[in-house]
């Protein structure tokens, strides 16, 4: 399923920018950095599902 991967790394990326841009934080921390890391770990899952969902259609 390609659509979970592509939204896994749209939220990826705006926990990412949102996070180091310091517009939102992780709740408890208002630290946006502890933010980023949890939106890189969906972009490479994202591009994880994506790699998977690609292989398999083959």
């Amino acid at each position: 399923m390609k659509f979970g991967g592509i939204l896994n790394i749209i939220i990826g990326l705006v926990f990412i920018v949102g996070g180091l841009s310091g517009k939102l934080a992780l709740i408890g921390t208002s630290n946006g950095l502890f933010l980023a890391i949890p939106g890189g770990i969906l972009i490479i899952w994202g591009v994880y599902r994506l790699k998977r969902a690609g292989s398999s259609t083959r």
